[in-house]
């Protein structure tokens, strides 16, 4: 498994990126987790993402006590927005995941340049627990908006890491919220991908960390084109990390070996 540099972090992350948003489901008891997330470590992939909305830090909590804390990049998102309230959840966080510090924490599911702002406490807060090292680095997800929202987070100093979609045709993909509503108007109204597509070049060539998810669009892609999805995901240039959601060791399986096929086609390319 590859690894590299997490943007200008500094972090040093595998290619592949578990996304544990479907550990929960599959296993109820967090214990029942902790073969498969050793199974992605034996296999280069010390790369795992999760949130508190997912509901699977215990899973991860459970799997630290087996291994070195130290060998695995975690990044987890907060859907806080009030100072108070974030620095309480980063505290609950850390005790619940069974660690003194967080490599990575994101404001989650940023819909608009209005929404960022309306989240300042929260990202203050998270600034807060960065100078004390409970957090080692801050960014935030996009979700599924694009548009304004990534320009905004492009140009936030103080967010050193992009979570974003992107996949084979850009499906999921949304304009930013003109308001809190879930229903408001989107700018744009109808998506640019290849738009998109640039603005994610812009922060990765600005030195973001940018990972990519929705790679397979939850599973609206064509069952028989999985694996070409996924090879899009690892052949996109301006991405340090693909971030799939894994719950079961074929998943994993499949996505090391494609991970593999395209290295060894770039290496072939450049040699």
């Amino acid at each position: 498994m590859e690894t590299v540099s997490y943007g200008n972090t500094g972090l040093q992350i595998s290619r592949l990126c578990i996304g544990c948003g479907h550990l929960n489901n599959v296993y109820p008891n967090p214990e029942d987790a902790v073969p498969l997330l050793l199974a992605c470590l034996d296999r280069g992939v010390n790369f795992w993402d999760t949130a508190e909305g997912y509901k699977t830090h215990p899973h991860v909590a459970a799997a630290f006590k087996r291994i070195d804390r130290s060998r695995v990049v975690l990044q987890t998102k907060t859907s806080a927005r009030e100072y108070d309230d974030c620095r309480q959840r980063i505290d609950a966080d850390l005790a619940e995941l069974g660690t003194d510090y967080i490599d990575v924490m994101f404001l989650h599911g940023v819909n608009s340049p209005r929404d960022l702002n309306e989240r300042n406490g929260a990202l203050q807060a998270l600034l807060e627990a960065k100078a004390a090292g409970k957090v080692r680095h801050v960014g935030c997800s996009t979700h599924i908006f694009t548009g304004p929202v990534m320009d905004a987070v492009t140009d936030c100093d103080d967010l050193e890491v992009i979570l974003c979609v992107a996949n084979k045709t850009g499906m999921m993909l949304e304009g930013s919220r003109v308001s809190a509503d879930k229903d408001a108007p989107r700018v744009p109204e109808t998506v640019d991908y290849a738009a998109h597509l640039e603005q994610i070049r812009r922060a990765y060539e600005k030195g973001k960390g940018i990972s990519i998810m929705k790679i397979i669009a939850q599973r609206q892609a064509p069952e028989a084109e999985w694996p070409e999805w996924i090879r899009w995901g690892f052949e996109f240039p301006h991405a340090h990390a693909v971030n799939l959601g894994i719950s079961r060791l074929p998943e994993l399986e499949l996505d090391v070996q494609i991970e593999a096929e395209v290295r060894a086609a770039r290496q072939r390319r450049a040699a």
